[in-house]
């Protein structure tokens, strides 16, 4: 069984705080439907080019919420742990990848 966490930063924090309406959701998406595809569907899990995060490589997905609305969500995992630390609305990847990589979240 894998564990999800979401980190504790101002990056979650800002991001919850803009998406209030949809923030219920996404949270219930991470932790129901980011094991699922990580243990079912791998092919869904794409690594964040070269960025690692505490010596570990970069995952992230996309987060799909009824209605067409849709983010992207980084991730490193640690054996059964998940931890979700950055989410955004921007949905191309090299540019999701870019917005993460100016953060201080990653090595």
């Amino acid at each position: 069984m894998l564990e999800v966490q979401l980190a504790s930063n101002r990056y979650l924090e800002r991001f919850f705080q803009r998406f209030k309406q949809h923030a219920a959701a996404v949270r219930l998406n991470i932790a129901n439907e980011l094991p699922e595809i990580i243990l079912h569907r791998p092919d869904k899990i794409k690594a964040a080019y070269h960025l690692k995060r505490s010596g570990r490589l970069i995952y992230e997905y996309k987060i799909v919420l009824p209605k067409n609305i849709n983010f992207r969500a980084a991730y490193i995992q640690n054996e059964h742990c998940i931890s979700v630390f950055f989410i955004s609305d921007t949905l191309i990847k090299h540019q999701f990848v870019r917005q993460l990589a100016a953060t201080d979240l990653v090595d």
